[in-house]
């Protein structure tokens, strides 16, 4: 599930995955497959020198039409974007299975669709900061820590963590370039 990290443009904001059957996550008001955003991290992370790009995402303008996160997950309410995708992927009726499915990326399809009347697509910049080792992320901008802390919690498949504690493929390629890189924004 989304937690608050802290930007230092909009103060705190929900950020992570919203549905333990589906790789997509949010932002705020932004909306990307985590397996898009591991690729972004593994292309920025081999450029020493990177400084700016643009990246797709989608982008759910006004709020109400989000959805409500808690009333999909108690079964109760499917407002927005988030209440439809829930009426396809429910909250599993035994919380055991409350873990994140690394095999989310076959729903990718059908989120898509899904997301489609709710949101436009935009590109949006993305600026590594020299000086003052921030990150703007379209409208939001990050420190470098809390950008790791958010790769961090891909990693470990987010609130729920991954099923088995076997992160997906792409999150592992991630980790592995984080490793070795010498990009300063993702330097710990």
């Amino acid at each position: 599930m989304p937690i608050s990290f802290s930007s230092k443009s909009h103060g705190r904001l929900p950020i992570g995955f919203f549905n333990i059957e589906t790789d997509m996550l949010l932002m705020d008001r932004y909306f990307f497959f985590s397996t898009d955003f591991c690729e972004w991290i593994i292309e920025w992370a081999d450029a020493e020198d990177f400084s700016r790009d643009e990246k797709t995402v989608y982008v759910i303008q006004q709020r109400e039409m989000i959805g409500n996160l808690p009333s999909a997950i108690y079964g109760y309410e499917f407002t927005g974007f988030i209440g439809e995708v829930y009426k396809l992927f429910p909250f599993p009726e035994n919380p055991s299975g409350f873990k994140q499915k690394s095999y989310g990326t076959q729903n990718r399809q059908t989120v898509a669709s899904t997301i489609q009347p709710f949101a436009v697509q935009l590109k949006i910049p993305i600026v590594f900061n020299q000086e003052s080792l921030t990150i703007d992320f379209g409208d939001y901008t990050f420190s470098a820590d809390v950008f790791q802390e958010i790769i961090g919690y891909i990693e470990v498949g987010g609130m729920p963590g991954w099923l088995n504690g076997q992160p997906p493929d792409y999150v592992t390629r991630m980790m592995t370039q984080l490793e070795i890189t010498h990009h300063r924004h993702f330097k710990k």
